[in-house]
């Protein structure tokens, strides 16, 4: 569960009391952005195998003045760490055998990781894709999307409650871009940048920029 509430002291034990009088039980917590006195925070809840479970711990959530459910995805399976997936998606980067490669697991684990339902590789004078995956916008709203970020009072934050980013992937001619239904929220962006700039590097090293045709 992705949930937002008050950044207060009392109030995330006041969530997991709601959660707990509908037999949830919070086995997880990730706190992906703070700001404003507000936190983002990312749950992972046992529920029983109940009908209406997943509606009676996100009224729960709601009963808490001030908090929110802002998306619910269900898992079939135990949830992995965070920081594991995105080491195993630094490590798929790492073992390409050549730039092209590299660039291809990189798009490949950001689409996976970050549930991206769309995303391209552009120049980087966003004037043009070379490679784009889903339902991937206009280049010229790309670019202007891009424009309007850098033009906030702070261009490294001021995009955190979107759902897109564009990253420039150094030294390679091009940028990232994707997006998704969900705000992407700062940690996250920080872990892509931190995936892409993990691949510029590789990339370097392999000796190579160019992309296959």
């Amino acid at each position: 569960m992705r949930i937002w509430l008050p950044d207060a002291p009392g109030v995330l034990g006041a969530v997991a009391a709601e959660i707990g009088a509908v037999k949830g039980n919070v086995v997880g917590l990730e706190v992906l952005e703070r700001e404003a006195g507000v936190a983002i925070d990312e749950l992972v809840v046992e529920l029983p195998d109940e009908p209406g479970a997943v509606d009676a711990v996100c009224r729960g959530v709601r009963n808490v003045p001030g908090a929110g459910v802002e998306e619910v995805t269900e898992l079939s399976t135990e949830a992995p760490d965070r920081e594991d997936t995105v080491l195993a998606a630094a490590a798929a980067v790492l073992q390409a055998a050549t730039p092209t490669a590299a660039m291809n697991a990189l798009t490949s684990q950001l689409m996976s990781l970050f549930g991206l339902t769309w995303l391209a590789l552009a120049d980087d004078e966003l004037e043009g894709f070379a490679e784009v995956h889903g339902d991937v916008p206009p280049v010229q709203w790309v670019a202007a999307f891009a424009e309007g970020s850098r033009s906030g009072a702070d261009p490294a934050n001021d995009t955190t409650g979107s759902g897109v980013f564009v990253e420039p992937v150094p030294d390679t001619g091009f940028t990232l871009c994707g997006g998704r239904p969900v705000p992407i929220r700062r940690r996250e962006r920080h872990e892509i940048a931190m995936l892409v700039m993990v691949a510029a590097r590789f990339i370097d090293a392999l000796g190579g920029h160019e992309r296959a045709g």
